[in-house]
């Protein structure tokens, strides 16, 4: 039915418009004005001739007729000639005000009558310019003329192109020529105005539409198809437009970016709108294939150095934009298509009819019957086209407009019951959620006492912890292992993940850490060999579960006369601790050598690991900082990492200060640098200051 009414309208449009085509002839047939298209002679000239010297020249009958007669009569490379017509005034005209009109001339004239220069249209070189397809009218004042006798009309008519005269060359009284160079103008110039109107705000609309339904992208490549249609169309009615007439810009320019590059663009978008308006889904070897054709045209058009050159490589324009659309119906007939897809297919189709139809027309007008000054029914043809996607396209977000209607009023009900349902739902959501946050809370509390706080007052050791889970409960722990005030060891470990179940995994790990370090202890055993067990170890009692562990142990010897203690570590894939010196005021990581083989961490079942021993030593007033990475790798709104560097400057420039006055400092710096960003890992540091283990026992004394 839809296909019906738009058929009838293209039927009644083309009607409307032959008719209306037809009746300025009855016009100048009902009137008493002279046709001069019989009288017309030519002559040859060159640039320099003028007015003065056209009468020595040797005229010819103008006998040749349809688009690009005066072409035909001129030699190759000439770009002048001269057209005479000679007539006498009829009885009934004289001491009267008299016209000329031509209804098409190309490119550029200058006329005068008796000698008289009585205007011209377009401009010769060096600044070239055409009014393309606008009448030519000209005033003869009855001053000019001779009542009695002849007159002799001289057009000098610069050729560029496929030049021409139309075989409608009226003379007449002023005013009733003038009426019919109005309704002629209209038709071949003016009306193309109101085109451009309906085409901009068709343009408007759909962006705005495409703006709000950004999936649609249909609507775009129409809206882009409008702007194209709205540049081709700009030169039928350039003499109407100021930039144009004022010198502006060059005619040549205008001509490569409305005409050239209009046309270009309408068959590109035209392609694109067909392929989305079937909703399929354009291969990218065919995307690359039309923008290069797009480009290539582009490029060759705006690298024409003159008008001529445009004319010569336009076949080769036309039938790389042909390609083109060809391109674009061979997609849609190649794809599988389901039974929506074929019927949008035959709405498109019928859509561009109308086009069809006129370009037939105007092959049987320019082509057989050769008459060049009707207007080209093929751009009312398109336009008729566009007004058709229009309505289609109106039609099918009205329909999407209404069944979004339609599913608003009957999902209501439905809508406000599952909002009930949802209500209930939440409530019973919330409850479950405060018993999880209750035992959230309680496994935190746990965790916490199950961990350690060092012993205020330790041999020679300064200690202060920072313990920041991500969530209630954390993947990092820690342990210290004390006899008697005596520190003997230290371990930190960082479980994979976060929240509950890295948590549970430190409560897994930490009693089998524990008792493998008593026991190693009391073997005398190295810490390596003890993390060696540990991995066993865990790798039995976590089965299945994923998570590993990174972490650091260290066993402290004790104080010898120097108060120097010496320390063993091993590092099992965590990151590596710091150790200031305050001998020499140095702060580097602890680490194996470079020829050490070091590698793997605990609780990777299949995997070969090494944890090779480290010992260093440690005097009054050094200090080791032990940290989860969660402290290094942690980043700013720039995306920087905290990193190592800003630790290791902060022990430098704190380190006269205890170890909770280093702890402060780390975290303000910490505060201030990842200010504005949310933290996304459990964050732990120990410091571990050497004190003088002699005023401990002191102090004993003195208690």
């Amino acid at each position: 039915m839809q296909k019906n009414k738009i058929l009838f309208l293209t039927f009644s449009f083309f009607i409307l418009f032959l008719s209306s085509c037809v009746s300025p002839k009855k016009q100048i047939q009902s009137q008493e004005i002279l046709n001069l298209k019989d009288r017309l002679y030519w002559a040859e000239c060159d640039r320099n001739s003028t007015i003065e010297d056209v009468e020595s020249r040797r005229f010819h009958k103008f006998s040749t007729d349809g688009i690009g007669n005066i072409q035909k009569v001129i030699k190759p490379g000439q770009e002048y000639i001269w057209l005479m017509m000679v007539f006498p005034v009829p009885e009934n005209l004289r001491h009267k005000s008299l016209a000329l009109l031509i209804t098409y001339l190309h490119f550029a004239d200058k006329v005068w009558v008796n000698g008289s220069y009585v205007g011209g249209y377009g401009q010769f070189p060096p600044n070239e310019r055409s009014v393309l397809w606008g009448t030519h009218f000209y005033s003869i004042p009855a001053s000019v003329l001779n009542s009695v006798g002849r007159n002799v009309i001289f057009i000098k008519v610069y050729c560029k192109g496929v030049s021409g005269i139309s075989d409608t060359i009226l003379l007449g009284e002023h005013d009733k020529i003038a009426s019919i160079n109005t309704f002629l103008s209209f038709f071949q110039s003016t009306i193309y105005l109101f085109a451009e109107g309906g085409m901009l705000f068709t343009t408007i609309l759909f962006l705005l539409i495409f703006l709000w339904r950004k999936k649609e992208r249909a609507y775009l490549s129409f809206s882009c198809l409008c702007i194209a249609s709205m540049l081709f169309t700009l030169p039928f009615f350039s003499p109407n437009l100021p930039l144009l007439s004022s010198n502006q810009i060059s005619f040549l320019f205008f001509i490569k970016s409305t005409m050239c590059e209009g046309l270009y663009l309408i068959v590109f978008s035209l392609a694109t709108l067909t392929i989305q308006f079937i909703k399929g889904s354009e291969t990218k070897i065919y995307r690359i294939v039309r923008l290069s054709i797009l480009g290539f045209c582009s490029l060759i058009t705006f690298c024409a150095p003159d008008y001529g050159f445009l004319e010569l490589i336009c076949p080769l324009m036309l039938s790389l934009s042909g390609l083109q659309l060809f391109l674009g119906f061979l997609f849609v007939v190649k794809k599988k298509q389901s039974k929506e897809e074929r019927k949008n297919f035959r709405i498109l189709i019928s859509v561009l009819i109308p086009l069809s139809v006129s370009i037939i027309i105007d092959f049987i007008i320019k082509g057989f019957f050769q008459k060049i000054d009707i207007p080209y029914i093929t751009l009312f043809g398109w336009q008729l086209s566009i007004l058709c996607f229009l309505i289609l396209l109106s039609t099918r977000y009205n329909r999407a407009v209404s069944q979004n209607e339609y599913l608003n009023i009957n999902l209501r009900k439905e809508i406000d019951r599952q909002t009930l349902e949802l209500s209930n739902k939440n409530s019973e959501l919330e409850q479950q959620i405060f018993r999880a946050q209750t035992d959230l809370e309680m496994a935190s509390l746990v965790q916490k006492k199950f961990f350690p706080y060092p012993p205020q007052k330790l041999r020679g050791w300064d200690i202060s912890v920072s313990y920041s889970p991500l969530d209630k409960v954390s993947g990092d722990m820690y342990d210290f292992y004390v006899k008697d005030n005596t520190l003997n060891g230290f371990s930190l470990f960082d479980v994979s993940g976060h929240g509950i179940a890295a948590s549970l995994v430190t409560m897994l790990a930490k009693n089998i850490i524990f008792q493998s370090f008593m026991r190693n202890m009391q073997k005398n055993e190295t810490v390596s060999r003890t993390l060696y067990e540990i991995n066993d170890e865990i790798i039995e009692a976590k089965g299945g579960i994923e998570n590993y562990l990174t972490g650091l142990m260290f066993r402290f010897k004790p104080f010898n006369e120097k108060d120097v203690c010496k320390v063993e570590m091993a590092n099992a894939g965590h990151p590596n601790p710091f150790l200031y010196s305050a001998e020499d005021g140095i702060c580097d990581e602890i680490k194996s050598g470079s020829n050490v083989d070091h590698h793997g961490a605990i609780g990777l079942d299949f995997i070969t690991v090494s944890f090779p021993q480290i010992s260093f030593k440690m005097a009054e007033n050094d200090i080791l900082l032990f940290y989860t990475d969660g402290l290094t790798e942690s980043r700013n709104t720039s995306n920087e990492m905290f990193g190592k560097e800003r630790v290791k400057n902060i022990i430098r420039s704190s380190y006269a200060k205890d170890s909770q006055g280093i702890m402060e400092d780390i975290i303000s710096a910490f505060n201030d640098f990842t200010k504005g960003v949310k933290r996304d890992d459990d964050i732990t540091i120990v410091i571990l200051k050497r004190e003088n283990s002699y005023n401990f026992v002191e102090e004993l004394m003195e208690i």
